[in-house]
């Protein structure tokens, strides 16, 4: 019965510090976002509710990275302090062996493991597809406020704007627009810029001139009074996720034969979440050899360490790509490096 409640006891020293970890390393993934975040909340004037919801879609691709690491600094931290506050020498004069400090251990890797799983499998490549709808959102909102007078404004996707006046938020005069994709520049001594809802932009022009360069080199000019030109924007439903790391597990499948990029991936999915089953065992056997420095040494050994890993992944994903190891296997190197390690830091510490 005792040995039961110790169990419960170093669960629960874990779950908070996890839970604190994945917080902490998500806000640090955030922080090289934070300034285009707020510059479309501020100059932009998207709503604050579809930028949070956006941040909200993309967390599950953060949290692929941030569960086998959080789990990481929670192992090594809880039983780096029990241990130098001698809790560890404690439990071992009641009879605690090996197996009954890598119990707690493994019951809070497998939790760990599922839930990666269900990000690198599932969430990630669904809420990194409707964060994507909402970025065309997003540009569908473009406010028009950002034009300024006699400055260039290029936030509409082939389309140059300069006005020399602005009246107001959607009014200008002497309006110039550069249509990239039909050669052409528009005048206008008057226009109006209208956000629409699937549409995009309605632009109302009056008295002015569309001047095209034809393929022949040969210039054409018309004079208009009333002139108008719909900008529409991509549907979403038509957008397409181009990098494999954000493709549905069934995706990858269907490009295997394409290039080694996908079977990696593929393999990674499972791999990396399984990363947390070895890192708890790593982190258990470090964080019981640390008896003096205990918990300090939780957050530099846990980046050392993830440092180590990634590297490792990279120039696996590197030798795969190349076709010198085949791309299934390749995921799993880092793993059985550290699997390796971790039996041999399990042998030496317990």
């Amino acid at each position: 019965m005792k040995l039961k409640l110790i169990h419960k006891y170093i669960l629960k020293e874990l779950l908070p510090i996890f839970l604190l970890g994945n917080i902490f390393f998500v806000l640090l993934l955030l922080l090289d976002k934070l300034v285009d975040l707020s510059d479309l909340f501020f100059t932009k004037s998207v709503p604050a509710w579809l930028i949070i919801q956006t941040v909200i879609y993309y967390l599950p691709s953060f949290f692929v990275i941030t569960i086998p690491t959080s789990a990481l600094l929670a192992v090594i931290f809880v039983f780096g302090r029990m241990s130098s506050e001698s809790e560890i020498i404690a439990m071992r004069s009641f009879g605690a062996g090996r197996r009954f400090f890598l119990l707690p251990s493994m019951i809070f890797a497998i939790g760990v493991f599922l839930m990666g799983i269900a990000m690198s499998a599932y969430f990630m490549p669904k809420g990194s597809f409707m964060a994507a709808e909402n970025v065309l959102r997003m540009a569908k909102l473009v406010s028009i406020k950002d034009i300024k007078e006699k400055e260039l404004y290029e936030e509409l996707k082939g389309y140059v704007f300069y006005a020399e006046k602005k009246k107001s938020d959607t009014e200008y005069e002497r309006l110039m627009i550069i249509d990239k994709n039909k050669n052409s520049v528009i005048t206008a001594q008057s226009a109006q810029i209208i956000p629409t809802g699937d549409a995009g932009l309605l632009l109302e022009l009056s008295n002015g001139r569309i001047a095209t360069i034809r393929e022949d080199n040969m210039h054409s000019t018309i004079n208009f009074e009333k002139f108008s030109i719909n900008a529409p924007l991509s549907d979403a439903s038509k957008v397409t996720i181009k990098t494999e790391r954000l493709m549905p597990m069934s995706e990858l499948r269907a490009n295997f034969n394409e290039d080694p990029i996908y079977k990696f991936e593929y393999s990674k999915r499972f791999s990396m979440p399984f990363a947390a089953i070895i890192m708890c065992v790593f982190g258990m056997s470090i964080g019981m050899f640390f008896h003096r420095s205990g918990k300090t040494m939780a957050v530099p050994s846990t980046v050392f360490i993830v440092v180590i890993y990634n590297m490792m992944f990279l120039v696996a994903q590197n030798i795969a790509t190349e076709g010198s190891i085949d791309p299934f296997f390749a995921a799993w190197v880092p793993n059985i490096f550290f699997g390796i390690l971790s039996i041999f830091a399990y042998e030496r510490v317990l």
